[in-house]
């Protein structure tokens, strides 16, 4: 029987076996994503240039919906290897609150089908974003119970650290939260929010520089 550890101790359950299941659940999610994009089915006897490319610009909010999703995915990714960097244990309630976020990560290929194919209504940009900020909250709880106390990191990461991740995840977490506020006066504009989101978090932070730092 497992049983959780002490801080400070250097023993723990594996976070290689975490980063890996954690990396194929993240493949997995995204692979689903263009599964969804599908051109529907023509009758032979209508199959036109002219309509071949009518069908295909009728996809384009599957197609964004697709590509944002992935861009999301793919930062948050980045941002739990980031995060996971600064592991040097783990314990029993850490694993159920990474199972918990891996759980909302494999929910958003249905959140992004819902968009992609409901653009104009508000539940479904209201569901979206409600899902991306899931991914942020869950993935400040890890952060934020992993450094309390140094509880799962090493005594000598920095406080300035600690507090500039979790910032940036709230600050995602607010701008998703607008997002779905916009969602109930206009859908479309919302989703102007959500193509945004990915764009704003792909130049390196501070909290990056400081990563990269730690690996010279």
């Amino acid at each position: 029987m497992t049983t959780s550890i002490q801080p400070g101790s250097n023993q723990g359950l594996s976070k290689q076996r975490i980063e890996a299941l954690s990396d194929a659940i993240f493949a997995f999610a995204m692979t689903l994503l263009v599964l969804d994009v599908k051109i529907p089915k023509i009758p032979e006897a209508l199959i036109t240039h002219r309509v071949l490319v009518h069908t295909l610009l009728n996809l384009w909010p599957k197609f964004l919906s697709f590509v944002i999703s992935f861009l999301i995915l793919g930062l948050f990714w980045i941002a739990h290897h980031g995060y996971s960097h600064f592991l040097k244990r783990t314990d029993r309630y850490f694993l159920w609150l990474n199972l918990l976020f891996l759980m909302v990560v494999v929910f958003l290929p249905f959140s992004t089908d819902f968009l992609g194919d409901y653009p104009r209504y508000r539940i479904a940009a209201m569901i979206y974003g409600c899902n991306i900020m899931a991914l942020g909250l869950t993935l400040y709880w890890q952060w934020a119970y992993a450094t309390s106390g140094h509880r799962l990191v090493g005594a000598q990461i920095e406080p300035e650290l600690v507090r500039k991740g979790k910032k940036r995840i709230l600050l995602g977490v607010l701008a998703n939260l607008c997002a779905v506020l916009l969602a109930l006066v206009n859908a479309r504009l919302s989703l102007i929010l959500y193509v945004l989101f990915p764009v704003a978090y792909i130049l390196p932070s501070q909290f990056d520089h400081h990563w990269t730092h730690s690996h010279d």
